[in-house]
């Protein structure tokens, strides 16, 4: 049940997403950000890609049940998200004078973004040594650098953009980054779903030993 919540959630977002990219033809995808796009008349779209990917998350969650304060960082992450689909975006041109709306959905999306990352990063690590996900080992860990370095890209072109410089393509870097989480989510959704492991027990107990 939980790998249909997952594939399925996944599935309308990235829909949703690409929807939304196709009929609001008001923004640059390659300089704006999807959160932007809720603006737009067909701005519902967003939202909906929003909640789905928080639904399709929390299901991971679950599904990686027993694997520490790891696996509880994508509990975060799909929260995150949740609260950025409620508190929406401004429009660009904004960034000087945000709205609490906005100033709430930016903190949301970057402290998810990170929990994300770092969660990505150690449930590989964590995950490669256990059977019930051998069979998905390589394609986790190749997923892990690949959004880790996108999650960096993504980083430095928002840096630019809060530098008010708009040399890089904020846009495409964050939805490139997001495709590849979303990629490596897909791909712990349809293993095995694991027994909780003696590796996770001691991320659980000892907190100042990586896993």
């Amino acid at each position: 049940m939980t790998k249909t919540f997952s594939l399925a959630g996944f599935t309308v977002a990235v829909l949703a997403f690409a929807v939304s990219d196709a009929v609001n033809r008001g923004y640059d995808p390659l300089a704006e950000t999807i959160s932007r796009y809720v603006n737009l008349p067909h701005g519902w779209l967003v939202t909906v890609g929003l909640l789905a990917v928080a639904v399709g998350s929390a299901a991971v969650a679950v599904r990686a049940g027993g694997s520490g304060r790891a696996g509880w960082l994508l509990y975060f992450w799909a929260g995150c998200v949740a609260v950025a689909a409620v508190f929406p975006a401004d429009p660009p041109g904004n960034w000087d004078r945000p709205s609490v709306s906005d100033s709430v959905h930016g903190g949301a999306a970057w402290m998810g973004f990170l929990a994300l990352a770092i969660a990505i990063v150690r449930l590989t690590v964590i995950w490669r040594r256990e059977p019930a996900w051998a069979s998905q080992a390589r394609g986790l860990t190749v997923l892990a650098w690949a959004s880790s370095v996108a999650f960096v890209l993504f980083a430095a072109a928002f840096l630019d953009r809060a530098a008010l410089t708009h040399t890089a393509p904020l846009g495409l870097a964050e939805r490139i980054v997001l495709a590849l989480n979303l990629a490596w989510l897909a791909v712990a959704a349809t293993s095995a779903k694991p027994r909780p492991s003696a590796s996770g027990a001691r991320e659980r107990m000892t907190p100042g030993i990586a896993t």
